[in-house]
């Protein structure tokens, strides 16, 4: 899919939603956060995060966090792709780049430290990406469901 045509390879009806939510102004707080990667939050029902990686105009990869399954592409990922096509975003990367460059690892294990301890989605995520025994059940799955 491509910033210039993706609403041919998307639902009519999710384009002309996510069109709504994106000229309304219901995305917010788009930046680019690496060389070409961009998050962004979006109001809805709720509040969602949608992420999309990019290679030049092409949209290599995307994901939002609603509840949406009943096709590939939400009308919040859509909205997003609009204000991406714009240009109209936040350029963080290089200062995010820069933090963590100079960032003591023992500055950055606290800091995960304690988001473990706080964020259940984070350390679900965490556990998910660094523990190889980690197993998704089904209580968990119904949770993120529910309550994010």
């Amino acid at each position: 899919m491509n910033l210039k045509d993706f609403e041919k390879f998307v639902e009519a009806k999710i384009v002309s939603r996510g069109y709504e939510y994106f000229k309304h102004d219901e995305v917010r707080k788009l930046e680019k956060v690496s060389e070409h990667e961009f998050s962004a939050v979006v109001l809805g029902s709720e509040i969602y995060t949608v992420y999309v990686k990019l290679n030049d105009e092409t949209i290599v990869e995307y994901e939002c966090d609603c509840p949406y399954d009943y096709g590939d592409t939400c009308k919040h990922a859509v909205a997003v792709f609009y204000k991406l096509r714009a240009k109209d975003f936040t350029d963080s990367a290089e200062k995010l780049k820069g933090i963590l460059d100079n960032l003591h690892h023992d500055s950055l294990r606290a800091f995960v430290r304690n988001l473990l301890k706080k964020d259940r989605k984070f350390r679900h995520e965490f556990l998910r990406e660094f523990d190889e025994d980690f197993e998704e059940d089904e209580f968990e799955e119904e949770f993120d469901g529910d309550y994010y």
